[in-house]
């Protein structure tokens, strides 16, 4: 990469972030499409994040993404939300424009078009969402606009999914959704299981969002983690005879609507999809 003080800066605010396959993944993409771009990655701790907002806007950031644990808190320091985003209550693209800080949500859209690729219908299937943090948030906002006929939620804290459940029937009146205690997973059978937590995410990938799980070979199972590319979840999901799909095309759908956002350039996705992959045709972690 050619990097010049005319350069423009775009990057990724989370904790933890050296996971992350972004930095490859959009440097790559503007070398490409010969955008003067360049993207970083940053650790930001929960208490940092006001100064790392103010830092980004003071070195001129054009935008960021905002990943894990920061996608509901980052709303506090914005000052404007577009439409979707105010919808899913939680954020995962920032643009700044003109010195204000604009906050948009890619995760949802990312999410089902990496469904659609497979040719899965959402309309009137049974779902289970594992997680209500702002990833969570999106992915439900999205599978409630498909049509889907249930949504069952579970969250190691029966509060926050309450909260979120409250916050999509405002949006969503007369769907079908509610929470599930841990002890009753068993008793649901749903066409769709989606991990939207941490848990399994490089280095524990030992980790299980639910243990002693009964997976059905007619369920598709995602996990939205991609690193590693198979979560321990998702291993015992394909054992079982399910469809199992990792979070790379979702990772690959979010960054494409983010550079579109942030540079109004359209990007392939075949394009950004082969970039994660070597010559032998297996992703590279």
């Amino acid at each position: 990469m050619n990097i010049s003080p005319r350069t423009k800066l775009v990057g990724l605010i989370g904790h933890p972030v050296e996971h992350s396959l972004s930095p490859k993944l959009h440097n790559a993409l503007y070398e490409k499409y010969g955008l003067d771009y360049v993207y970083l990655a940053f650790d930001i701790a929960p208490d940092d994040i006001a100064g790392a907002v103010e830092a980004l806007k003071t070195l001129s950031f054009r935008g960021f993404n905002v990943t894990i644990p920061h996608k509901e808190r980052i709303i506090w320091f914005l000052d404007a939300l577009d439409t979707e985003a105010a919808i899913i209550g939680a954020v995962n693209t920032v643009k700044v424009e003109n010195g204000k800080l604009i906050g948009y949500n890619t995760d949802g859209m990312g999410f089902v078009d990496s469904l659609k690729r497979r040719g899965i219908v959402l309309k009137d299937k049974v779902v289970l969402v594992l997680g209500a943090g702002g990833s969570a948030r999106a992915i439900c906002v999205y599978l409630l606009k498909e049509g889907v006929k249930k949504l069952y939620i579970h969250n190691r804290t029966r509060e926050r999914a309450s909260e979120l459940i409250k916050h999509l029937e405002r949006f969503f009146p007369g769907v079908c959704l509610n929470y599930l205690a841990k002890e009753n997973i068993r008793d649901v059978q749903p066409d769709l299981v989606v991990n939207t937590t941490p848990l399994g995410m490089w280095p524990h990938t030992h980790i299980m969002p639910i243990e002693d799980y009964d997976f059905s070979p007619s369920m598709t199972v995602v996990d939205i983690i991609y690193n590693p590319v198979e979560t321990a979840f998702l291993r015992k999901a394909r054992q079982a005879g399910c469809i199992a799909i990792n979070g790379l095309d979702m990772l690959v759908g979010q960054a494409i609507k983010a550079i579109d956002i942030w540079t109004g350039v359209k990007m392939d996705y075949e394009d950004a999809i082969s970039i994660l992959r070597n010559d032998k045709n297996k992703l590279l972690l």
